[in-house]
């Protein structure tokens, strides 16, 4: 990690910006690009069972489900509902209709992990998780009060 930060060394454009707090934001963003460079080219890297481990360590971090729907396959892809049932009933992707001719599938979750929203996917199942967390610590206060 250390040797990403050295790839996001300032740059002589930089001289121009007055305010630090927009030299470090251009510098984060910078950053960002690297991070995300790198976490693309390790992801290409990994053998099958790395991938399934990665998912599996993601998984029971975020809560993420084995199996998702149409819908959420379509925001992980950024592709319309209609291309992920054609891409399933092509067998592009590993899904299982749950009733046939209903358009409805169950789409396997780790093949996904390499798609342009994975991550805009990790983050609203880390918001479901805490918002989880919270509703049940809030009912558990709420039974221990009324004892």
């Amino acid at each position: 990690m250390v040797n990403l930060l050295d790839n996001v060394k300032p740059r002589p454009s930089d001289e121009a910006i007055k305010s630090e707090r927009v030299k470090e934001y251009v510098q984060l963003m910078r950053l960002h690009e690297e991070l995300e460079r790198k976490k693309n080219k390790l992801y290409e890297e990994l053998i099958e069972e790395e991938r399934k481990e990665a998912f599996e360590a993601l998984s029971s971090e975020f809560n993420l489900p084995p199996h998702v729907t149409v819908r959420d396959a379509a925001e992980i892809m950024d592709i319309s509902p209609q291309m992920v049932r054609r891409h399933c009933a092509e067998r592009k992707l590993i899904a299982q209709q749950t009733f046939e001719g209903s358009g409805k599938w169950r789409i396997e979750t780790k093949q996904l992990m390499d798609q342009p929203n994975w991550e805009r996917f990790i983050e609203k199942r880390a918001r479901i998780k805490d918002q989880s967390i919270g509703f049940a610590g809030e009912m558990l206060n709420q039974l221990l009060e009324e004892e």
